[in-house]
């Protein structure tokens, strides 16, 4: 590999649209305290799945043109309000950068289930001709990515991963080996999700992967009585760029990406896996690719998929990896405070990590009130947890962030503390 390949990855900025905070100063005050962001969802009829984490006061036209707002869909609308967020906060100016050089990965999963929903509804009530023609672009994966290199003139690596629940790290991770590479100087990503739609709602609750019922604390990792994940919608943005570009520029530098690690299971539309080892295996690309010494992690933001099953493979994972450290490093399912929003959900968790090692604090697990001491490692749970500060205690501050996705999807994802 040469000296182009192994060039430095940091994060400048940071924007982030959640059901318990929109924009970064109120996600943190509530995730750091504790706060849900869980709701009822309101819909005529029933339907097994009735609490999730809705994103609510928000206003599409706070963001982007009333024209453009009819034309895409809301997953559209919180990618573009994060990607507003991060770029004030980056100071990055992009009308000044070489557009060539720079590039956007933004993760989606599920399409724009809204804006084609409501399309087919008035094509059988109204008729063909009433139907938007934005209907045959809006919807599509890559209508985000699009409207986004043509709102800020991208024209350099574009790419949309569509891989399940973990397809905000893979953006992530995407974008730092192409900027290793030589391939950009910026890149735009993370990842956007707006699902919470009867139809799709539907479609989820048959699989025994979700929370059904009312209770808003039903989102359990780790917990004894853990029956799924609580979902989600929302946002998360990040502003990648090769170290040098943001040191000239003078930006903050939030983290260093270290390193990036994927590996399947390949067993089938099935939960993550009770077996680690694929999951282990990822983690260690991510510690080898970034020369990580474990005793330097200090945080492990986890998975928590609150499948008893799947829980146990994550666990053996981090014995696996860890070992006899693994106690020693506090970890936490932040999401089970405002749900698993699929592709934007590894973007929002690496926000929340950087945050985490900036202000010194480790969010809480909420909801896990019966531990599974199988599990064996430190668990955060219900109020953050100061990380240590004294010389001979604090640790350099690395985080590793951890997914993990129906069929076997394994991501993991290193970000080191900025100076």
């Amino acid at each position: 590999m040469n000296k182009r390949q192994r060039r430095r990855v940091v994060i400048s900025g940071l924007g982030v649209v959640a059901p318990n905070g929109i924009g970064q100063e109120a996600f943190w005050q509530a995730t750091s305290a504790g706060v849900s962001g869980i709701s009822a969802l309101h819909y005529e009829g029933e339907l097994p799945i009735r609490m999730a984490g809705v994103v609510h006061n928000f206003l599409a036209e706070d963001y982007i043109e009333r024209k453009l707002t009819n034309r895409t869909d809301r997953m559209t609308h919180f990618a573009f309000a994060a990607i507003q967020e991060a770029l004030q906060d980056a100071s990055l100016h992009l009308e000044q950068e070489n557009p060539g050089r720079v590039g956007a990965v933004i993760a989606n999963t599920m399409g724009g289930i809204d804006f084609v929903m409501q399309q087919l509804q008035t094509l059988y009530t109204r008729g063909p001709r009433f139907m938007s023609a934005y209907t045959a672009i809006a919807w599509l994966h890559v209508a985000t990515i699009g409207q986004t290199a043509i709102r800020h003139n991208i024209q350099g690596y574009c790419k949309t991963p569509v891989n399940d629940t973990t397809g905000g790290l893979d953006a992530l991770g995407m974008a730092y080996q192409a900027i290793q590479r030589g391939t950009a100087d910026v890149i735009i990503a993370g990842g956007c999700e707006a699902f919470l739609n009867p139809f799709i709602l539907l479609i989820l609750a048959q699989q025994s992967q979700y929370v059904t019922g009312d209770d808003p604390a039903g989102y359990r990792p780790f917990d004894r009585r853990g029956s799924g994940m609580m979902l989600a919608e929302g946002a998360g943005i990040c502003i990648l760029e090769e170290y040098e570009h943001a040191r000239a520029r003078g930006a903050t530098i939030y983290g260093e990406v270290l390193g990036y690690g994927q590996a399947n299971d390949a067993h089938g539309l099935q939960p993550p896996s009770e077996d680690g080892i694929r999951y282990a295996r990822a983690i260690c690309q991510t510690i080898q690719a970034g020369n990580i010494d474990l005793e330097e992690v200090a945080y492990l933001s986890l998975d928590g998929r609150a499948l008893p099953a799947s829980d146990r493979g994550e666990s053996e994972a981090l014995h696996l990896v860890f070992g006899s450290q693994l106690p020693h490093i506090p970890a936490s399912v932040p999401r089970s405070m405002f749900g698993h929003s699929y592709a934007a959900a590894g973007a929002i968790d690496t926000i929340t990590a950087l945050l985490a090692l900036k202000h010194g604090r480790v969010p809480p697990t909420m909801n896990c009130e019966e531990f599974d001491a199988h599990h064996e490692f430190h668990l955060v749970r219900d109020k953050a947890y100061h990380l240590p500060t004294s010389p001979e205690h604090e640790r350099p501050g690395i985080a590793i962030v951890g997914g993990r996705g129906t069929g076997g999807t394994n991501v993991a994802l290193a970000v080191r503390k900025g100076v």
